[in-house]
C-alpha cells in the first residue's frame, strides 16, 4: 500500500525533528536521505512498512502514528466483501473473487487485488467448504508470509490484517509455522494498543479455527501457546474465542460433547 500525503510526512517530520533524530540516522536500513526529505514533504511514495520501521528508527510505536487511518483503508477495502460473508451470498464472493483475481493476473505486483482475490476466495471457503483459490495464488500467498519471517520477522499491521482473513486457504504446515513466528513477533514486540492487540490475537484464533480442519495436533499446539499470552485476558470478547477453541479441540481428541455443553451452560 502506497501513501502521498502530506499529512503523514509532516507528521513524521515534526517527531523526527522533537527527537532531535538527523535525516541520516531515521533512514537508516530503511531508505536514503533525500527519498525520506522528499517523502516528509509529500513529493514521494513510501509504503507503509517502511513508514513503519521509519517510526522504529524515530522510538516511536507505529500504531500511535498510523492505526486509524491504516485500520479504516484495509476494513474500506474489504467492505464489499464483508457484507457478502455476512449475508451468506455465495456468489457474490464468487464474483467479487473472479474480478480481483482477473486485476490481479493483469498486474501480479497489486498486493491489495492479490489479497482482495484470497480473501474473497476464504470466505466462500468458509461457507461452502469448497475451495476454489488456485494453487498459483496459493504460492504468491505463502511467499509473501514468507518473505515477512525473513525480513527479521518484522509484522506490519496490514501483514496481520491479512493473514487473519487468508487461514483457510494455507497448508496446515505453513499456517502452522507462520502463526507461531506471528505469535513470537507479538511476544517480542508488545504494544500498548487495544486495537493492535486485538487484531494480532484474532488472527491468531482464526489460524487455529483453521488448523483444526486440517490438523488438529498442530492446532492444539498453537492453542496451548496461547494460553500463555497474557494479552488474551485483557479482552472479554477473545477469551470467549478462546474458550470456544479449547472446547471444540476436546470434542475433536476425544468425540465428545461434553466441553461444549458446559461452555454453553456455564
Amino acid at each position: 500500500m502506497n501513501k502521498k500525503d502530506n499529512v503523514y510526512g509532516q507528521k513524521y517530520r515534526k517527531l523526527r525533528v522533537l527527537h532531535h533524530i538527523s535525516l541520516v540516522n531515521a533512514a537508516k536500513n530503511v531508505t536514503n536521505k533525500s527519498t525520506l526529505a522528499e517523502w516528509e514533504k509529500g513529493k514521494d511514495n513510501l509504503s507503509w512498512c517502511k513508514v513503519i520501521q521509519l517510526l522504529f528508527n524515530i522510538h516511536i510505536q507505529p500504531i500511535e502514528f498510523l492505526e486509524d487511518s491504516v485500520s479504516s483503508q484495509l476494513y474500506g477495502a474489504i467492505t464489499n466483501i464483508a457484507v457478502a460473508y455476512r449475508r451468506n451470498d455465495m456468489q457474490q464472493l464468487i464474483i467479487i473473487f473472479k474480478e480481483n483475481l482477473k486485476k490481479y493476473e493483469g498486474d501480479t505486483k497489486s498486493k491489495d487485488y492479490m489479497f482482495q482475490a484470497a480473501i474473497a476466495a476464504n470466505f466462500y471457503e468458509d461457507l461452502s467448504e469448497h475451495n476454489v483459490c488456485p494453487s498459483i495464488l496459493k504460492d504468491k500467498i505463502i511467499l509473501y508470509f514468507s518473505n515477512i519471517i525473513d525480513n527479521k520477522n518484522f509484522w506490519c499491521y496490514e501483514d496481520i490484517f491479512y493473514f487473519g482473513l487468508i487461514t483457510q486457504l494455507l497448508d496446515a504446515r505453513h499456517l502452522h509455522g507462520f502463526s507461531l513466528k506471528l505469535l513470537e513477533y507479538i511476544e517480542k514486540n508488545p504494544i500498548d494498543s487495544k486495537v493492535w492487540n486485538e487484531l494480532a490475537i484474532n488472527a491468531l484464533l482464526n489460524a487455529d479455527f483453521s488448523l483444526m480442519k486440517k490438523d488438529l495436533k498442530k492446532a492444539e499446539e498453537l492453542y496451548n501457546r496461547l494460553d500463555i499470552l497474557e494479552a488474551i485476558d485483557n479482552y472479554a470478547e477473545l477469551i470467549i474465542r478462546k474458550k470456544f477453541l479449547e472446547s471444540l479441540i476436546q470434542y475433536l481428541k476425544n468425540n465428545s460433547n461434553v466441553e461444549i455443553f458446559f461452555y454453553f451452560v456455564a
